[in-house]
């Protein structure tokens, strides 16, 4: 049987979703099942959350240092309804899975793109990330990112 292009294209597109999808929740798997905690235990630890002025709530789930100074860093991160981040940039690639709400995302010469509970999409290094947002003004967006930085280094970096 001959797919279309169009349909090749849309398949190629659902394996890549499907392939991310599958490292996103075996990442998250291997540190839930490496952790001497339970995942709802780490979500309640707040000495490892930070509360920025606007509401942002970054909840550090998961940290590992490799011999080469690398941190894997696993974060549960929330916006309130309507929050924003300004202009800014990424030292490093990152995974991010939404577990409600939306998030709308814009990189510099790409189109904006809004994603939603149970999408998965990649954060660029060093790429201009020109909008980050919640655009719905009543619900607040919940999501997993996993990135690796040098240790100490921040992952968001604001111009």
């Amino acid at each position: 049987m001959q797919l279309s292009h169009e349909s090749e294209i849309a398949l190629a597109k659902i394996e890549t979703d499907i392939k991310r999808r599958l490292f996103l929740g075996g990442m998250l798997g291997a540190a839930v099942a490496l952790s001497s905690a339970p995942l709802s235990a780490q979500i309640k630890r707040r000495s490892d959350t930070i509360v920025s002025s606007d509401g942002i709530s970054r909840t550090t789930l998961e940290r590992y240092e490799n011999s080469a100074g690398e941190e894997f860093r696993l974060v549960l991160t929330s916006y309130p309804p309507g929050v924003g981040l300004p202009a800014h940039h990424h030292p490093s690639v990152a995974h991010n899975y939404i577990l409600e709400g939306v998030a709308e995302s814009q990189y510099a010469g790409e189109e904006p793109m809004r994603f939603t509970a149970g999408e998965s999409y990649q954060d660029k290094a060093e790429a201009p990330h020109l909008i980050f947002r919640n655009p719905d003004t009543s619900s607040p967006l919940k999501y997993l990112i996993a990135y690796t930085v040098k240790k100490g280094q921040p992952f968001l970096i604001i111009p």
